[in-house]
Formats: structure tokens, sequence, C-alpha cells
């Protein structure tokens, strides 16, 4: 069921560093108390290599969302192992495609996180992401209940 909620989407230019003020944010989000948080997904770019990095909501659900983030930042193999998770088609989360031309959007070392959110504004969110050298590239409200259904609006927004 869809309902009119809030797409941000944050740019992070090479060299981000995704400390854990950021993950931090988007565990304060999940809990409550800063609005509620639907969805988010994180694409980047890797420096060395240039291959997609990504991890959604949907898949990091699967095996506790923090959880997740924490093994993607801080954890090479496991990272790539989040991301072929997060790509597969199975997963009811942001279709690879999407994800795959949200990354090709991207720097080497540069990265977008979104979120879908209701409620109040993300202010946790807002700072964290000003902390680690990001800005806000779209803030629009949208009806959707995932990020899955405004994909092509995320994509928009790297490339822009």
């Amino acid at each position: 069921m869809s309902r009119l909620v809030q797409l941000r989407v944050y740019r992070f230019d090479e060299g981000v560093n995704f400390d854990g003020g950021l993950i931090s944010a988007i565990e304060r989000l999940q809990l409550g108390g800063h609005g509620e948080l639907l969805d988010a997904l994180v694409v980047l770019r890797d420096a060395q290599t240039g291959e997609i990095d990504a991890v959604d909501m949907a898949t990091g659900a699967r095996g506790a969302t923090v959880a997740a983030l924490l093994d993607f930042r801080l954890d090479p193999r496991r990272r790539r192992a989040i991301t072929e998770r997060t790509l597969a088609e199975h997963t009811g989360g942001v279709p690879r495609a999407a994800i795959e031309a949200t990354g090709d959007a991207l720097a080497p070392g540069a990265a977008v996180l979104a979120v879908l959110h209701a409620g109040d504004p993300p202010d946790v969110l807002e700072e964290a992401v000003a902390r680690s050298g990001g800005r806000a590239v779209a803030t629009e409200p949208v009806e959707a209940g995932s990020l899955a259904a405004v994909a092509e609006r995320v994509t928009a927004a790297a490339s822009a």
C-alpha cells in the first residue's frame, strides 16, 4: 500500500567515509522518535576497483539491518556478499538494474544514500550526512511504500 512520504537522496563525493555517526543515525530512525524509516539504500563505487557495492533495508532486514550496515562498512568480504544479496532479483528491494544505473552515475569513491521516511524530518540523519561530507540532491514527497516504487527517481537524483 502506498502513502505520501518523503524521498531523500544524499550524494557523497569521492573519499566518503561512512562513519559510525551515519549508521547510528539510520539506527535511530529505525527505532522511531525521529519519524518512520520505511526504506533505505546505500550504493557506492569502490575507489580502487570501480565495482558497485550496495545494501538496502530489504536485504539487511533479514540479517538485522544495522548489523548488515556495519558489516558493509567495515568488512570488504562481507560487503561483497551483502552486495550480491542486494542485487539478487528475489529480495523485493530496489531492482538490480536501478542499483546498477545509480552506481554507474557515481565517480570512483563516491556514494549515494536514499531514504524513504514518514513523519518528522530526519534531522538526526541530516546532521550525520553533513558531518560525513554529504549533501541532499533530492527531497520530494512521493506516494510509495518502498524505494523500489521510486527507483527511477533515486537513479535520476544520483545522476544529477
